[in-house]
């Protein structure tokens, strides 16, 4: 499923903490896997900064057109070439030292969610991270009221889209062999958080 619900500018607004918060994670040698890159806002930002990693751009069936008209129109030189991965059915071939998500988990199904722990974690080389950025709280927290409109109409558009908890990732995370490594503040309420491999 694609990470874009049609505003990019959000992307635009919080490439620079995300990669902030993603840069003591990114290793030189770092291989990227980015879920749903949308119009590849984040993937532009880290490697202007980041020329050294590989970052691989991924889009479900649906929006990977997309992405390839935005990288026609504005290439990234010296990247693999962005592929079609749905987080259900086969990965591609090869380790990563990172999967990184923006604003992906409360577009997918939960089933989809939990298939991205199920497949992401065996994805990564020892000592990994998988990462995922969006509006997530804790359970014993009330969302704030941005927060809690943006989730009634998620849920309107579709009942299987919709805020998740940190503590329901993290369960998912656990099961797949993933141990929470980070939990970061993000700006307008949003969060970036991050589990490692065993």
């Amino acid at each position: 499923m694609s990470s874009q619900i049609g505003d990019n500018s959000a992307a635009a607004r919080n490439r620079a903490p995300i990669y902030q918060a993603l840069a003591p994670w990114l290793s030189s040698d770092a291989r990227v896997l980015e879920i749903g890159s949308g119009q590849a806002v984040h993937a532009r930002y880290v490697i202007a900064q980041r020329p050294d990693i590989a970052w691989q751009m991924s889009e479900a069936p649906a929006g990977l057109a997309a992405l390839c008209d935005s990288l026609a129109r504005e290439p990234i030189t010296a990247q693999p070439t962005p592929i079609t991965l749905d987080v259900r059915q086969a990965w591609p071939a090869g380790r990563f030292t990172m999967i990184f998500g923006a604003n992906v988990a409360h577009i997918m199904p939960m089933a989809a969610v939990r298939a991205l722990f199920e497949r992401g974690a065996p994805a990564l080389m020892a000592g990994g991270c998988l990462c995922l950025y969006g509006p997530f709280f804790d359970t014993q927290e009330t969302p704030g009221a941005g927060n809690q409109r943006f989730d009634a109409a998620l849920q309107a558009r579709d009942p299987a889209m919709g805020l998740r908890t940190r503590q329901a990732l993290d369960a998912l995370a656990e099961a797949a062999g993933l141990v929470p490594a980070a939990c970061d503040v993000m700006p307008q309420d949003n969060r970036l958080l991050i589990w490692s491999k065993r």
